[in-house]
């Protein structure tokens, strides 16, 4: 039996997140990332807080965020020296065996209540080795956790860290930064492979330039992108694609958003449903259909529309 999708709760899901807290939680990270590479320059020749970009790239970008949402964000550091250093193959299992010596002793760590700054030195002034995109992580990781309380901690993995501390952050949020190369003549982030030693680019640039397009013109196309994230996560505990949800209510008509955001949710969800997968667009790419979009089908959305249209297809629309 299909259940009834009434309109408070519509407008409840509008209306459930507390955009002053991620404000401010946003403001707290920028600040946090700028002084690390303060810290980090005056150490290392190699690093120019002015030649790193930082932006939000999940559904913190629209405010479109659940109770499952975390905060993700991509640092690219523009320098072709790091940049071609870590295409070495043989530094792979030798980066393997240092984050877990890395991991180890930043556990240990963090059960002193003061820590020793002998435990986790950086890399950038002493090490023999080419300075690659891990020991830059290393480096990052090692300031940034200068700046935190002991109760926080940092999870280090191959592409990206993640950030956990109540007492800094707040309750339930996970923070993840992925620190990549960017390319600054095409503004291009470029996520290094360390297993298959090659980088793959990420252009961010039209997505973001169609989500604030679509914002001016829509007043209702932020209010549906969290709907859907909020419902598809009551159901599946987890926030869906991005990219893919973003597609979706972009490649909506303009019109269907003229109405209270209860009319609007029944109309973009008609659409959706109704309209062709190959006609729907990547908002990062126009030329690309959403299951020709990289960034949707590695990340496996293809399962994730299917999910989403069971969703709707569980209530009455």
């Amino acid at each position: 039996m299909k259940r009834n999708l009434s309109k408070d709760l519509i407008e409840g899901l509008r209306d459930s997140t507390n955009v002053e807290f991620v404000d401010n939680l946003n403001y707290t990270i920028f600040a946090l990332v700028d002084q690390t590479l303060k810290e980090l320059s005056n150490k290392s020749s190699f690093i120019q807080p002015d030649k790193a970009y930082f932006t939000p790239v999940n559904e913190i970008y629209l405010h479109a965020m659940t109770s499952q949402s975390e905060f993700t964000y991509f640092l690219g550091i523009a320098n072709t020296e790091i940049e071609l250093n870590s295409l070495d193959k043989k530094h792979y299992f030798k980066n393997l065996w240092k984050r877990f010596v890395r991991a180890w002793k930043m556990s240990r760590k963090k059960k002193k209540k003061k820590r020793k700054k002998q435990d986790v030195e950086p890399t950038a002034t002493v090490t023999k080795d080419k300075y690659t995109i891990d020991e830059l992580k290393n480096d990052f990781v090692y300031y940034l956790s200068n700046l935190i309380s002991t109760s926080s901690i940092i999870y280090e993995y191959e592409d990206h860290i993640s950030i956990i501390g109540k007492e800094d952050f707040g309750t339930n949020v996970r923070i993840n930064i992925y620190i990549t190369m960017y390319d600054e003549k095409n503004g291009i982030f470029k996520m290094y492979n360390e297993r298959k030693n090659r980088y793959y680019d990420v252009d961010l640039n039209e997505r973001f330039k169609n989500l604030n397009n679509k914002i001016e013109t829509c007043e209702n196309f932020v209010n549906i992108i969290k709907i859907y994230n909020s419902l598809y996560a009551r159901v599946y505990n987890k926030v869906p694609n991005q990219i893919l949800i973003e597609s979706l209510v972009f490649n909506c008509p303009d019109i269907l958003f003229e109405h209270d955001v209860y009319q609007t949710f029944l109309n973009v969800s008609n659409y959706i449903r109704m309209t062709d997968t190959d006609a729907i667009r990547s908002i990062c790419n126009n030329s690309k259909s959403i299951f020709k979009e990289k960034l949707i089908i590695d990340a496996g959305a293809q399962v994730e529309f299917a999910r989403l249209i069971r969703v709707l297809d569980t209530y009455k629309i």
